[in-house]
């Protein structure tokens, strides 16, 4: 659906039509698409480099509010995503995902936390602001992580890639410093948490995501 969608020009009626048929098709398969999201047009974001980038606050980019099942698959648009790295004195935090994950291309891969920005989480006009409020929910939701645990976050990067579904996505790279290890994912029989020591970082890196490849390279690395 989505190549013969796009043999049409995305400003055609044709390729609008298919492009709601497979938002229709997306929010039955995948119920959490039906939700609200924030995003970029792909035209302002010419600025950032793809690949990785280090940054210490977050560019400049207008944003706006949009159905996630239409905005999946679309070259036009991209979601941010915030992507947070966990620590607890010399271990990080990560999620293995499993069977009952919604992410099917991810079962079996470790993962750091994080996840869509929601309509409800919207800040106007202050797009830190806006994906910090997603970041803090999904950190609650997904490990039971509270502002009370937390000794300081920081942005730390962003990944920009035009592979595959990451085409989708911006990732905002953050991390946390928190107080304890007495955190876990849950979400059970979709997600288990495990913490990995910095040392034990490599064995592991075969089984990481995509993303958490990236953020083992460029930040982490030096731990070893």
């Amino acid at each position: 659906m989505i190549d013969y969608r796009d043999t049409f020009d995305p400003n055609s009626e044709e390729w609008e039509a298919l492009n709601h048929i497979k938002a229709d098709w997306l929010e039955e398969k995948k119920p959490s698409t039906k939700e609200n999201i924030i995003y970029f047009d792909e035209t302002s974001m010419v600025d950032i480099p793809e690949g990785f980038s280090t940054i210490e606050s977050l560019p400049k980019i207008p944003f706006k509010i949009g159905r996630r099942s239409i905005l999946e698959y679309n070259p036009e648009q991209r979601h941010p995503i915030p992507y947070c790295i966990v620590r607890h004195k010399k271990r990080y935090f990560f999620i293995l995902r499993e069977s009952g994950s919604g992410e099917i291309r991810l079962i079996g891969k470790k993962g750091l936390l994080g996840g869509h920005v929601a309509e409800e989480d919207v800040i106007a006009l202050s797009l830190n602001k806006s994906i910090l409020n997603g970041l803090k929910r999904e950190l609650q939701e997904e490990a039971g992580i509270t502002a009370e645990i937390v000794q300081n976050i920081h942005v730390k990067g962003l990944i920009k890639s035009n592979e595959g579904v990451d085409s989708d996505h911006l990732g905002v790279i953050y991390e946390i410093v928190l107080d304890t290890d007495e955190i876990k994912a849950e979400e059970e029989g979709a997600l288990t948490g495990i913490w990995i020591h910095e040392r034990e970082l490599p064995e592991h890196y075969d089984s990481f995501e995509s993303w958490s490849k990236i953020v083992y390279d460029h930040l982490l690395k030096k731990a070893e």
